[in-house]
């Protein structure tokens, strides 16, 4: 009776782990799209999600710590600040196996700013021993067409549509870089299905006379959003500073 009690009951703790485990991977997909297929922006959006503890499965924060190896050199004041709380998000984890990264963010990060969060992140970790990620683990290429195959595999039964602006899929974004005007972004791939906007909470900073007070988002259907700020409050000028590719993209607000 005992015997079939046991295995009853690890039975019954296999399946609660599985279930676990996909529930992990169902909620952890956003947050792993939004570090390989986003900008700075929405990679910071997605360290901000881990850091607030939605989610600190391995598999995200992985793929956090490829992100973050391969862009804590990069300038500009939003990448910066995504490079930032990547730090914090790892160091949140609890994980040691992050110690080697944000160690070697600490000591190489050009940005102070960055070098202050890597420090800061690494005293969050507890002592001990694990196996420590390596760069190169996770492929974000791999990764990242992965993802675009599967959100852009046709149905046969689907009714075709007439095709959008500036090109197809997601190969007319590969054209925008950060820092391009409005205009010539437009130019370049067309206008967008809408925009909308919405003002930062530096709109609302005293004294402040800088940019970055308002975004635009330019919504292509099909292919994904490019997000403009402006230069200052007394410039007319955008410029890109967030390219996020998005086959499921609706294309309105």
């Amino acid at each position: 009776m005992k015997f079939r009690f046991s295995i009853v009951t690890v039975l019954l703790t296999l399946l609660f782990a599985v279930n676990s485990c996909l529930a992990l991977s169902a909620g952890g997909r956003r947050t792993i799209e939004m570090l390989v297929m986003g900008g700075p922006e929405s990679q910071r959006d997605a360290a901000q999600t881990v850091y607030n503890g939605f989610d600190h499965s391995p598999e995200v924060l992985d793929v956090m710590a490829e992100v973050l190896l391969q862009t804590y050199q990069r300038p500009g004041f939003v990448q910066v600040d995504a490079t930032s709380w990547m730090c914090k998000a790892l160091g949140a984890s609890g994980n040691v196996r992050y110690r080697g990264v944000l160690q070697q963010v600490a000591d190489k990060a050009a940005e102070r700013k960055v070098r202050k969060y890597a420090e800061q992140s690494l005293g969050m970790l507890p002592q001990g021993n694990a196996t420590p990620y390596i760069a190169g683990t996770v492929n974000l290429t791999k990764l990242r067409d992965g993802a675009t195959h599967a959100k852009e595999t046709p149905t046969t039964n689907a009714k075709a549509e007439p095709p959008t602006s500036g090109g197809t899929g997601n190969a007319a974004f590969d054209r925008i870089t950060h820092g391009m005007s409005m205009e010539e972004v437009f130019s370049l791939i067309g206008q967008p299905t809408t925009t909308s906007s919405r003002i930062t909470g530096k709109a609302w900073a005293p004294f402040y006379h800088g940019g970055d007070t308002a975004r635009l988002f330019a919504l292509y259907k099909g292919k994904g959003r490019i997000v403009f700020s402006n230069a200052s409050q007394f410039s007319p000028v955008w410029r890109v500073m967030d390219i996020v590719r998005d086959p499921s993209e609706s294309g309105y607000p």
